[in-house]
C-alpha cells in the first residue's frame, strides 16, 4: 500500500510560508498526486498495422486447434486431414491480417473471408468433381454443407478424410484462424484474438470425445499460446498508450528511476519523472514482457500437471454428442446366424476369424465365450434377431433395462483376420467402445455390435463392457427378471405343442426354486444318452422340429447346437423364465498366445441359451455337451436308453474345445474397490496438500514482498514501510481502501485496535510525508528509521493479538489482493 498524504509536516520544521493561492497556514498546500489516466490516442485516418508478430502468434494456436481436428481422421495431423487443415489455418491468417489492415469498411472484410472460405473449400476438397460440371460440384458441396456435421457424429473413428467430412472443419479452422487475424489487426482488446481458437478448440474437443485419447498436452499448450499472445498484446497496447487499464506498480518501476516508488496515501504512482508518452514506455513494455512471459509458461506447465495427476477428471466420461444422436442403420443378412454353426464345424478347414485380448489376471479372464447376436424373437418357425441398429458415439446408448446389475467392466480389443458376417464380437453388456477403425452400428436392447459394410482385414476396436459375475449365493437365490423390460423374451407365438409344455412342466416342476429348474432343464438337455449330440442331426429349431427331437423316436432325438439352445429357450418360456438364444464363439485355451490373448477361428462357433435373472442379468447356460462338438455318433438302436445307461460310443472328428479358467474376482467385481479406495486416497492427499501448500504460499509471499520493499531508492523505501504497515492493519480488520488518508488509517486504527497501535501507526505518517513533499530527497538514515516505526507498529499488533489470531494473520490473504 502506498504510503499516506495528508499528514503535517514533520515536528520541529520552519513554519513554510503562505500558500500561492492565498491560504493561511504555514505549511504547503496538501498534494493529492495521481496518476492521470493514459489519453485516448488522436487516430488518423490510415493504414493500420499489419502486427504480424501477434498475427503469427494467433495462427499457431488456431493451428494448435488443427491439430485436434485432425485426430478426428486416420493418420492424425500426419495424414491426408492435416495436409488440408492446416494450410487453411496459414491462408486464412494471411488474407485477414491483409483484409483487416487495408480494407476500411467491415463488411467488405467479412465478404472477404467467406469468398477464401469457399474458395479455398472448394479448391482444396472438391477439385476432382470439376470435370462433372458446375452442377454437380455446387450440389455435393451443399450436400456436405449441410449433411457433414451429422455424418462427424455418426461416423466410426477415426474415419477416413473423405470431402464430405472434412468440409465442416475446414470451415470452421477458416472461420477462426480469419477471425483471429482480424481482431489481432482491427482492435485493441487483449483477449479477443484469442476468443476465435478458444471456440474452435470447445467444437474439436465435442467432435473428438468418441476416440476416447487425451489431449492434454495439446491443451496445455493452447493455454500456453493463449496467454502468450494476451501478454504480448497487454505490453505493446499499453507501451503505445492504448490500454489505459493497465496500471504501472510503483514496486516495478526501475529503481534507476529517482522518482519511482512515490505515492500518496491513497496508493496512486507519482508521474514524476515520465508521463504517459514518455521515455520510460519502451522500457515498462519490456518489464512486462520479462516478467508476463514466464509467469505465462509457468501458469500453463502448473495446469497441466495439475490436471494430469490430481483426481478431478480421468476422462472416461466427457460429454459426447453422439450419444444423443442415434440414427437407425439398416443391417441385413442372408442366413439365420443360429444356422451358421453347424455350417461352420462340418467346413473343411478352419478360418482365423479375429485376434481378441481381453483383460487377464494371472491368466484368468472373465468370460469364456463371445457373443455376436442374439436372437429374442420366435415365430413358431425359427428365431431371429428383431432389434433396431443405431449409429453410436464412444459411449454406447443404454438399452431395455436388463443390464448386468453385479460384475465388472472388462476391457476387450478385437483385430478382424477375416470378415464373417455384419455382426461384430462383444461379451457382456457393451457400455464403451473406442479406436475403432470401422463404422459401427450398435442394438441397444440386445447389446449387439454390427457394421454396415463388411469388415476387412485389420480393422479393430476396443470394446468395455459389464460382465454379469454372480456369486454362487445369489444365483441361487435369484428369480426370473420381471417387468415390461422382460414381457418380450416371455413371448409364445400359438400353436405350442402340448407335448413340449408337459415335457417342461415335467422337467421343471419338481424343483422348488428358480435356479434348480433352470440346472434342471440344462442336465436334462446334456444327457447324451437321451439327446446325444450329432453334427449331423436333421436342421431346424420350429415348433414341429423340436417337438420330433425331443418327444420323438430314438433316431429323432439326435440333435446339433442349433436344437439344444432353441429347445431350452424355449421350454424355459413355456415355464415364465424370459430367455433368448445367443450365438457367438467359445474361446479356446489353446489358441492362446499369451494371457487374455486368443485367435478365434471358425470352428468354435456355437450358440447358447440365456436367461434374464433379476439384479444379475443375462446368464448364459450350456444345454450342449461341448466336448461333443465333433461328435458323429453310429447308427441308434431301436430302443431308447433310459438314464444314460449303455450310451454308444461315439466318433469325434475334432478334438474338443478346452474353456479357458475363469477370473471369478474380477466377475464380481472384487477389482473395483481398489481403485475406489485409490481414488480417494489421491483426493485426500491433494486436499492435504493444497492445506499446506496454500498458507506456506501466502506467508511465502508476505516474505518476498517485504524483502523487495526495503529495496531500492530511500524515498521507495519509505514508501514501502507504509504499504507494509498497510498491509498489517488489513489483516486486522482495518480497510486497504486507497481512498483513506492518513490521519483516517490512525483513526480507524485507534478504534479498532487500541490508542497504543494508533499512536504507533501515528509516528510513522509524519516520516512518509516528509519523503513526500520535501524538497530533498531522503537520505537512508530516514529510510532505516520508517522501517524501525514500521517494525514497532508490527511489534504492537502481535503484542495485543492471542496465538490463535497471529496464526490467522499470517496466512491472511486480503494484503495479496489488488487494492480498491
Amino acid at each position: 500500500m502506498p504510503p499516506p498524504s495528508g499528514a503535517g509536516p514533520p515536528p520541529g520544521s520552519a513554519p513554510a510560508p503562505p500558500a500561492p493561492d492565498g491560504r493561511a497556514g504555514g505549511r504547503p498546500a496538501r498534494r493529492r498526486i495521481r496518476a492521470a489516466p493514459a489519453p485516448t490516442p488522436v487516430r488518423t485516418p490510415g493504414p493500420r498495422s499489419f502486427r504480424p508478430g501477434q498475427v503469427a502468434l494467433a495462427a499457431v494456436l488456431v493451428a494448435l486447434v488443427a491439430v485436434a481436428f485432425a485426430t478426428f481422421f486416420t493418420g492424425g495431423p500426419t495424414g491426408g486431414a492435416g495436409v488440408v487443415l492446416l494450410p487453411a489455418v496459414v491462408l486464412a491468417s494471411a488474407l485477414g491480417c491483409l483484409a483487416g489492415a487495408r480494407l476500411r469498411a467491415g463488411w467488405l472484410v467479412g465478404l472477404v473471408g467467406l469468398i477464401g472460405a469457399l474458395l479455398f473449400s472448394v479448391l482444396a476438397l472438391f477439385a476432382a468433381r470439376f470435370g462433372d460440371g458446375l452442377s454437380a460440384l455446387s450440389s455435393e458441396f451443399g450436400s456436405a454443407a449441410r449433411d457433414g456435421w451429422a455424418r462427424m457424429l455418426t461416423v466410426g473413428l477415426p474415419a477416413h478424410p473423405d470431402a464430405d467430412l472434412l468440409l465442416i472443419p475446414v470451415l470452421a479452422l477458416w472461420l477462426a484462424a480469419f477471425a483471429a487475424a482480424v481482431l489481432t489487426v482491427r482492435t485493441d482488446s487483449v483477449l479477443a484474438p484469442v476468443l476465435p481458437a478458444i471456440v474452435g478448440y470447445v467444437v474439436a474437443l465435442l467432435l473428438v470425445a468418441a476416440r476416447g485419447r487425451s489431449l492434454l498436452v495439446l491443451t496445455g499448450l493452447i493455454a500456453l499460446l493463449a496467454l502468450v499472445l494476451a501478454v504480448v498484446r497487454a505490453s505493446r497496447l499499453a507501451a503505445e498508450g492504448q490500454l489505459s487499464a493497465v496500471a504501472v506498480s510503483p514496486e516495478a518501476a526501475p529503481a534507476t528511476q529517482p522518482d519511482a516508488g512515490r505515492a500518496d496515501a491513497g496508493g496512486t504512482s507519482d508521474t514524476r519523472g515520465g508521463g504517459a508518452g514518455g521515455p520510460a514506455r519502451p522500457r515498462m513494455g519490456a518489464g512486462r514482457l520479462a516478467l508476463g512471459l514466464p509467469v505465462a509458461a509457468v501458469t500453463a506447465l502448473l495446469g497441466t500437471i495439475g490436471a494430469a495427476f490430481l483426481p478431478i477428471a480421468d476422462g472416461t466420461d466427457r460429454f459426447d454428442p453422439r450419444d444423443h444422436r442415434h440414427p437407425p442403420v439398416e443391417i441385413s443378412t442372408s442366413l439365420n446366424p443360429l444356422v451358421q454353426v453347424k455350417a461352420a464345424h462340418k467346413a473343411t478347414a478352419a478360418r482365423n476369424l479375429f485376434t481378441v485380448q481381453l483383460s487377464a489376471v494371472g491368466g484368468k479372464v472373465a468370460t469364456d465365450r463371445l457373443r455376436t447376436v442374439t436372437l429374442a424373437d420366435f415365430d413358431g418357425a425359427s428365431w431371429r434377431e428383431d432389434g433396431t441398429f443405431v449409429r453410436s458415439g464412444s459411449t454406447l446408448p443404454d438399452g431395455d433395462g436388463l443390464a448386468p446389475a453385479v460384475g465388472n467392466e472388462t476391457r476387450m480389443e478385437v483385430t478382424v483376420d477375416t470378415a464373417s458376417g455384419p455382426f461384430l464380437p462383444s461379451l457382456g453388456r457393451p457400455v464403451r467402445i473406442s479406436g475403432a477403425s470401422l463404422d459401427y452400428a450398435f442394438q441397444p436392447d440386445a447389446g449387439v455390435l454390427a457394421v454396415a459394410a463388411p469388415a476387412r482385414t485389420g480393422d479393430h476396436y476396443v470394446l468395455t463392457a459389464r460382465v454379469p459375475g454372480p456369486t454362487d449365493q445369489q444365483v441361487r437365490g435369484a428369480v426370473p427378471a420381471s417387468g415390461p423390460a422382460a414381457a418380450r423374451y416371455l413371448e409364445l407365438p400359438p400353436g405350442m405343442p402340448a407335448e413340449l409344455q408337459d415335457l417342461a412342466s415335467q422337467v421343471m416342476g419338481g424343483k422348488s426354486s428358480p435356479y434348480e429348474k433352470l440346472t434342471a432343464l440344462e442336465d436334462f438337455l446334456r444327457d447324451q444318452a437321451n439327446y446325444p449330440v450329432d453334427l449331423n442331426a436333421r436342421p431346424g429349431h420350429s415348433y414341429g422340429a423340436l417337438k420330433r427331437f425331443l418327444t420323438g423316436s430314438k433316431a429323432d432325438n439326435r440333435g446339433y447346437v442349433e436344437q439344444f439352445a432353441a429347445a431350452f429357450a424355449l421350454l424355459a418360456r413355456a415355464e415364465e423364465f424370459p430367455s433368448r438364444v445367443a450365438v457367438g464363439y467359445l474361446l479356446d485355451s489353446r489358441s492362446s498366445s499369451a494371457p487374455g490373448r486368443f485367435t478365434v477361428t471358425s470352428k468354435q462357433a456355437f450358440a447358447w441359451p440365456e436367461v434374464a435373472l433379476d439384479g444379475i442379468g443375462w446368464v448364459a447356460f450350456d444345454p450342449t455337451d461341448i466336448s461333443k462338438l465333433g461328435a458323429t455318433p453310429p447308427a441308434p438302436s431301436d430302443d431308447r436308453t433310459p438314464g444314460g445307461e449303455g450310451a454308444a460310443p461315439q466318433a469325434q472328428t475334432v478334438p474338443p474345445i478346452v474353456k479357458p479358467e475363469l477370473d471369478r474376482a474380477a466377475q464380481t467385481g472384487g477389482g473395483g474397490a481398489g481403485g475406489a479406495r485409490n481414488t480417494l486416497l489421491l483426493a485426500l492427499l491433494a486436499v492435504v496438500a493444497a492445506a499446506v501448500a496454500v498458507p506456506v504460499g501466502i506467508v511465502g509471499e508476505k516474505a518476498r514482498r517485504r524483502r523487495r520493499r526495503r529495496a531500492g531508492t530511500a524515498a521507495a523505501q519509505i514508501g514501502g514501510a507504509w504499504r507494509e504497515v498497510r498491509d498489517r492493519l488489513s489483516e486486522r480488520g482495518v480497510g486497504r481502501s486507497r481512498a483513506l488518508t492518513a490521519d483516517e488509517v490512525v483513526a480507524r486504527t485507534r478504534a479498532l485496535r487500541g490508542d497504543a497501535a494508533g499512536e504507533r501507526v501515528g509516528s510513522l505518517a509524519p516520516v512518509v510525508s516528509s519523503a513526500l513533499f520535501a524538497a530533498a530527497e531522503p537520505g537512508e538514515a530516514e529510510a532505516r528509521h520508517a522501517w524501525e516505526l514500521a517494525a514497532a507498529v508490527r511489534q504492537e499488533l502481535h503484542r495485543s493479538d492471542s496465538l490463535r489470531r497471529r496464526v490467522v494473520a499470517a496466512v491472511d490473504p486480503r494484503p495479496l489482493l489488488p487494492g480498491r
